[in-house]
């Protein structure tokens, strides 16, 4: 019997519920911040070592990634941010886009 079921191309392909960037970036994080921590020598603030309080940052940038992910791909946020930080000039003027608006358009007529 042959399998119908449609391919959904809109959807990214997942792994354990992640898409792959998401994967990726949780285990890079989890290898980074162990490595990061049998690599680091102790680092001595005020009394103590705040070696392992580094190394959990590192290990939860992967999860943080995910979680501004969720819904939306990178490039989305991406785009967000630039429309939020970028410099814009708004010049007041005419519509630059004259077929937003459809005039020739019939409407239907509801009787009361």
């Amino acid at each position: 019997m042959d399998d119908i079921t449609p391919l959904n191309l809109e959807d990214s392909p997942k792994l354990f519920g992640l898409r792959y960037d998401q994967l990726i970036a949780i285990l890079g994080s989890l290898v980074l911040s162990t490595q990061l921590y049998s690599w680091m020598m102790p680092i001595n603030l005020a009394g103590q070592d705040i070696k392992l309080w580094i190394c959990l940052f590192f290990g939860l940038v992967g999860p943080f990634y995910c979680l501004v992910t969720l819904n939306h791909s990178a490039s989305y946020w991406e785009t967000l941010l630039n429309f939020y930080t970028g410099s814009k000039v708004l010049i007041p003027g005419p519509d630059p886009n004259t077929t937003r608006f459809l005039v020739d358009e019939k409407l239907p007529d509801f009787v009361e």
